[in-house]
């Protein structure tokens, strides 16, 4: 009863293990370390878990804390190594792992990597935020323009033929 007990205390500890998930620190260190070869001591589960976060740790890793030289090499190595070829390349997440891994710095040291957002769709004026709800698969410059080139009077029209009554379009320009 005793051997049995500890055969499934061993069990439940090896699943946790296995099972484990892997810290983003500790992924973004591994490519600081240049640590090609974590890729292969992951079970599948996590394999799997760190290939679908691939593009996740490339935001990360191109945004480091340092001198301007030490930020230069993550933007282009990153762009360089990791980026250019990313649409071919994502159907070998071992290959893309060990790219990223590629993009740590000589010095072999840990940095701070910052999370880069994405740029927000933002209007600088009413008109804009307007054309942004209307149009919202637009590019900002393509807002910025038409905002630029459309008189009150047509963004009034617009916004009736679009449902808005005159309270809401008063309220809006």
């Amino acid at each position: 009863m005793l051997k049995l007990l500890v055969c499934d205390i061993a069990m439940v500890q090896w699943l946790m293990i296995m099972s484990e998930k892997i810290e983003l620190k500790d992924k973004l260190a591994a490519v600081d370390m240049n640590y090609k070869g974590l890729w292969d001591e992951l079970d599948a589960e996590q394999q799997k878990a760190l290939k679908s976060e691939l593009f996740i740790l490339n935001r990360y890793i191109s945004n480091a804390q340092g001198s301007r030289d030490t930020q230069e090499h993550f933007v282009l190595t990153v762009n360089e190594y990791f980026n250019k070829h990313w649409n071919i390349l994502q159907k070998h997440p071992k290959l893309l792992w060990q790219l990223l891994c590629m993009c740590g710095h000589e010095s072999q040291k840990i940095f701070f990597h910052q999370w880069i957002g994405f740029k927000k769709k933002q209007g600088n004026n009413k008109l804009s935020k307007f054309l942004l709800e209307i149009y919202p698969t637009r590019k900002q410059d393509e807002i910025d323009m038409l905002s630029q080139l459309m008189t009150t009077a047509e963004a009034k029209k617009l916004a009736q033929s679009h449902g808005y009554d005159d309270k809401q379009i008063a309220k809006m320009f």
